[in-house]
């Protein structure tokens, strides 16, 4: 694979190189500025993945990704980064970014990550992997809170109250079964299978 990297650390750069010395990569742009890189592609240099830094002095990282989807779709993009907000991992999952290596980790985990994006499968080290599948299921679970309807909220909120089937009834003026229906329908909302699960879920969401 033609390897570019983009970051404004010399230090970074030659470290990389000298880690991918012993791979079948190749080193064929290494560049300090956004607008070096471009002109490198423009002249047609080849690049197959290119290790993108997030933060750095002329250009904003994100900004790059963006430009790189729309003007060279074909090149895979690993982010090197010590940012790991929510704001900016949301951004670059949206952009399309192939992976993702946090500048604290040992620079062997770059050639893996190469060699995995290489192969097709997206790369994010294990941190990274954890904070992105709980941003995933916090945009998920909103989501399904907002398909909950105002009645079956407030079912939920007499249930975390301790009230049962009956008094649930009883209070909104409805039927036994209309409650144990209002209640199939919040645990399937919520991929949920239990009133445990049910508490849980309302105190981690703030619904109570």
């Amino acid at each position: 694979m033609n390897i570019g990297i983009l970051d404004d650390h010399e230090l970074i750069r030659v470290g990389i190189a000298s880690t991918l010395q012993s791979t079948p990569h190749a080193i064929t742009i290494s560049v300090a500025t956004a607008d070096k890189l471009f002109e490198a592609l423009q002249a047609g240099t080849p690049c197959d993945i290119l290790l993108l830094d997030i933060l750095m002095p002329d250009t904003n990282g994100v900004d790059v990704a963006q430009r790189l989807r729309h003007e060279y779709p074909d090149i895979r993009i690993i982010v090197l980064s010590i940012d790991n907000r929510e704001y900016t991992l949301m951004q670059l999952l949206q952009i399309g970014m192939d992976g993702f290596v946090s500048k604290s980790s040992p620079l062997s985990e770059v050639p893996q990550a190469i060699d995995s994006v290489a192969n097709g499968v997206p790369y994010y080290g294990r941190d990274i992997a954890i904070l992105i599948r709980d941003i995933t299921d916090a945009k998920l679970n909103n989501k399904n809170i907002a398909a909950l309807s105002k009645r079956e909220l407030e079912i939920i909120k007499a249930c975390c109250d301790g009230l049962m089937g009956k008094e649930i009834a009883d209070k909104f003026c409805i039927s036994l079964r209309a409650v144990n229906s209002h209640k199939t329908n919040i645990f399937n909302k919520l991929g949920i299978s239990s009133s445990v699960e049910l508490v849980r879920f309302a105190i981690e969401h703030g619904i109570i």
